[in-house]
């Protein structure tokens, strides 16, 4: 299912949008069944892919997933994820 940029969203808007995106194609869940399974990405913001993501796998019949990520946003409770405030 196609989704907006997520740019400029908060978390909750960024859980929102991605909750019923990500699916696994039927095709492929008999591969994916009793797997482990590792997804990597570059800059983990909200975890709202990461999470969405999961769940996809997981229903799929995904016996685990590990998330492995090169860089985190630092946690703000609101606001724009993209653009954090620096404290001082």
């Amino acid at each position: 299912m196609p989704t907006n940029s997520l740019a400029g969203f908060s978390r909750q808007e960024r859980y929102r949008e991605l909750a019923e995106a990500i699916v696994v194609k039927p095709r492929y869940k008999d591969e994916l069944a009793g797997k482990n399974i590792v997804l990597v990405d570059d800059v983990l913001t909200s975890g709202a892919t990461a999470s969405a993501c999961t769940k996809a796998l997981k229903a799929a019949g995904v016996t685990s997933v590990s998330v492995l990520v090169a860089a985190l946003v630092p946690r703000q409770s609101d606001g724009d994820l993209d653009f954090p405030v620096s404290g001082g």
